[in-house]
């Protein structure tokens, strides 16, 4: 065993004998010192006991005082509850659910909104004819269509178109060289 192990035991030793202390006396009252004397003061020792019990049974308990102040008032209470958050509440530790972030989503492009007629290879450049409703027009790479759409490139079977408000490209399919 080690020295560890017989301080621990000495020491719950030591602790039950002070707890247990003397099982006679009953809670609360405090035994008497003994002093040891002579034979000739123990009889004037046992006659100065014997008064110190008989003053001791002879005092009166004191009565409890009650404070000038009522310790709670109705309103009072009532007023602190209302204005207060209640010190106790029940607190549960599961985590507040997540908030919900609509997602904002960016602009798009509308839809490409002429209709394809055809194309021409004329001078050495593609020329694609377009038609919206009752209007229809030649385009060439680098034309701008209604300040809105410009003509990146031209090579069959794809025509690359940039929407100019967003910046963003979109690919029409304009069919292949004939």
């Amino acid at each position: 065993m080690s020295l560890r192990w017989l301080f621990l035991i000495l020491a719950l030793a030591v602790t039950t004998w002070f707890s247990v202390g003397n099982p006679d006396s009953p809670d609360g009252v405090v035994s008497e010192a003994v002093v040891k004397s002579t034979p000739a003061e123990a009889s004037s020792a046992s006659r100065s006991a014997v008064k110190t019990v008989a003053t001791e049974a002879s005092l009166t308990r004191l009565k409890v005082r009650q404070p000038p102040y009522p310790l709670f008032d109705a309103a009072a209470v009532a007023d602190m509850a209302d204005k207060e958050a209640p010190i106790f509440h029940l607190q549960s530790w599961t985590p507040p659910p997540p908030k919900v972030v609509a997602k904002v989503e960016l602009p798009k492009a509308p839809p490409w909104p002429y209709v394809y007629l055809g194309q021409q290879y004329s001078q050495g450049e593609w020329w694609v004819y377009l038609t919206l409703g009752d209007d229809a027009r030649a385009v060439k790479k680098g034309q701008i269509l209604d300040t809105k759409y410009r003509i990146e490139k031209i090579e069959p079977p794809n025509m690359s178109v940039t929407y100019l408000p967003l910046n963003e490209v979109q690919t029409v399919t304009i069919g292949a060289f004939k």
